[in-house]
């Protein structure tokens, strides 16, 4: 096994553990030699998102307070109109979000890079990610930020929507917007889980088009005992490419597993990686002249 090879088992076992533990992402780092940075940055992650939820939380139910105590002729209707109308455009969160997921893409990103890259190549370390990833991880944080936003928008509209014609009190209205899994520790967890598999995937492309001597990718399909493999995926199994080209999934385009370039259908739940492809008389030459070839590379990623 290469130490790419271990590095990224080490990784998706990581990560495997961290879905089936309910209490903390973060374990003992003498389990997973080498991401020994990784735990922490996972679990500071998640810590801030959860304050996140728990601030928009606080803020949905004191605005329902505040509201229905103004006036007795005030009704869940009007809220419910009052939070369509006002308090879905004052809520911050995907600002918020939009900087602690950008923080935590770029620092992941960086130590899975770096890392990565010394296990294909010690001759050529890492020294900053291209302006082509630190675009991408902006975008992503922010586009993130807004799928998350809607889905808790959305949420708060079906449990009032059904308080209402449920017939429900006050009460039972406010204990419903509480009880909101949008809100919960279990939703940043899992955010925080699936973000380290998008940024191990980005980092994956990032070193590889880093390292000169790496010419190609192959997709590694990796089943989970969760789910069944998709056939499509299985069919992706030792395609090789050239380390800059799309892989074609389903009539889908995608630069790595899980690009966001592709649907639901080929992003949720995959656990399949890259590996490199190898020009070993790359690999041979002078450190000098594989930095040359890198600095090459790096200014057309930064244009």
């Amino acid at each position: 096994m290469s130490n790419f090879d271990k590095l990224i088992k080490n990784i998706n076992e990581f990560i495997a553990k961290s879905e089936n533990e309910e209490d903390s992402i973060i374990h003992d780092v003498e389990e997973f030699p080498g991401i020994e940075n990784l735990p922490q940055l996972a679990e500071d992650f998640e810590a801030g998102i959860a304050k996140l939820l728990r601030r928009q939380k606080k803020f949905y139910v004191d605005a329902f307070n505040e509201f229905i105590s103004k006036d007795d002729l005030n009704t869940l209707g009007a809220f419910l109109n009052f939070m369509q109308q006002d308090l879905f455009a004052e809520d911050d969160f995907v600002e918020e979000f939009g900087k602690e997921a950008a923080k935590f893409l770029n620092l992941t990103t960086e130590e899975l890079t770096k890392l990565m890259m010394e296990s294909i190549d010690r001759d050529v370390s890492f020294n900053v990610l291209s302006k082509r990833t630190t675009d991408w991880i902006q975008n992503w944080s922010s586009e993130l930020a807004k799928i998350m936003q809607l889905s808790t928008h959305k949420a708060l509209e079906k449990e009032l929507i059904q308080a209402i014609e449920a017939g429900e009190s006050i009460a039972q209205a406010e204990l419903r917007i509480k009880e909101l899994p949008q809100f919960d520790r279990k939703r940043a967890r899992t955010t925080a889980q699936t973000e380290i598999l998008t940024a191990s995937s980005q980092a994956h492309y990032e070193s590889f088009m880093q390292s000169p001597a790496v010419v190609g990718k192959t997709w590694k399909h990796s089943g989970t005992k969760k789910n069944n493999p998709r056939p499509t995926h299985v069919a992706m199994d030792g395609v090789t490419i050239p380390v800059d080209d799309y892989f074609e999934v389903d009539g889908e385009r995608g630069l790595f597993p899980r690009d966001p370039n592709f649907s639901a259908k080929n992003r949720v739940h995959c656990g399949c990686v890259i590996g490199p492809s190898v020009d070993k008389n790359i690999l041979g030459l002078s450190a000098e002249e594989k930095e040359q070839i890198r600095q090459e590379v790096l200014a057309e990623m930064n244009s």
